[in-house]
């Protein structure tokens, strides 16, 4: 009884982290629901140089004004646009009024802060190499997105990369500090716009949220404390099943001690005897003598066969 009392806390525990981990996964989804990412905001009240993305910003749609920086130009190969692969064309882009973020700690001393620009798609190579933003004022609206995970540029040419990666793009413009994101641009105007511009076509935005229903991640671990629970009460069952057959063996006088060597031993069938008889195991387990190999008891007939008739004789006239 103790060990049932330890177990059914367990499970309760086990439960009731499932049931925080539904709710955990319906409150990400309230939080993402309460978020107008399409309310156009000021770029730099929520973004900040050199510190972390929260994952809230993902998709966020943005106003900002700046200037492009030409030279400091990134091509991406083997990107997909309305089925076609080619080459995104990335520019880093220089905000006004540029700020460092929250507890970001950087000497911006002779340092330019930009973000890098996905200024268009095209599917010839030559057209991506070649394509150079306008120099002069330029007003955006965009959608925040993520920068992604950087991977080695081996066998590419200068000027590729494949993955748009702050921690590359860093290392290839050293005099520049960015953001833990990048912008897919809705409009662009002002004289040096140069988004799908010069033998580019412009990117539609796509948004990355889920459009509902629970948290994936959450679910999957609601399901496995379930899981965990279940397992507890399925290894409880087994340990008390294991010393029920144990008692039962004491009981029948199956344990005792070997006189010559004084070890415990458990008398199983005789010597010489293939199968353990079923009576002997039914009586040991607690089980019908048939589930142990034995015949299956038949049902007594609900009637009895009339006896045989006898005739009498009288005596004879």
């Amino acid at each position: 009884m103790g060990s049932l009392v330890f177990v059914l806390v367990v499970v309760s525990c086990f439960v009731g982290l499932s049931a925080w981990q539904v709710d955990r996964a319906q409150h990400k989804n309230d939080v993402v629901s309460a978020t107008d990412v399409d309310e156009t905001k000021d770029f730099n009240e929520v973004m900040g140089a050199q510190a972390p993305m929260p994952g809230i910003l993902a998709d966020q749609r943005v106003s900002l004004t700046g200037r492009w920086l030409p030279d400091d130009q990134v091509v991406v190969p083997g990107r997909i646009n309305d089925g076609e692969e080619g080459y995104w064309v990335v520019t880093m882009f220089a905000p006004d009024d540029a700020r460092l973020g929250e507890g970001a700690v950087a000497d911006t001393t002779g340092k330019t802060i930009a973000i890098p620009v996905l200024r268009g798609f095209t599917t010839d190579e030559a057209t991506a190499m070649n394509s150079r933003a306008l120099e002069g004022p330029v007003s955006l609206v965009a959608r925040i997105g993520p920068v992604e995970g950087p991977e080695p540029g081996t066998g590419l040419p200068d000027g590729q990369v494949k993955t748009v990666s702050t921690s590359q793009l860093i290392n290839l413009f050293p005099d520049l500090l960015t953001y833990s994101g990048f912008l897919m641009p809705e409009t662009a105007t002002g004289a040096a716009a140069s988004v799908g511009t010069g033998g580019l076509t412009q990117v539609d935005t796509t948004t990355t949220r889920d459009g509902g229903g629970f948290n994936l991640q959450s679910a999957v671990y609601a399901i496995e404390w379930l899981i965990f629970a279940g397992m507890a009460l399925y290894m409880w069952w087994q340990l008390l099943r294991d010393d029920y057959v144990r008692t039962r063996l004491g009981e029948a006088g199956g344990n005792g001690k070997d006189p010559s060597t004084g070890g415990d031993y458990v008398i199983v069938k005789p010597a010489g005897q293939a199968r353990i008889d079923p009576e002997v195991m039914s009586g040991l387990t607690g089980l019908p003598a048939h589930r142990h190999g034995g015949a299956k008891p038949r049902r007594a007939d609900s009637q009895t066969q009339p006896s045989p008739s006898t005739t009498t004789e009288g005596p004879e006239a």
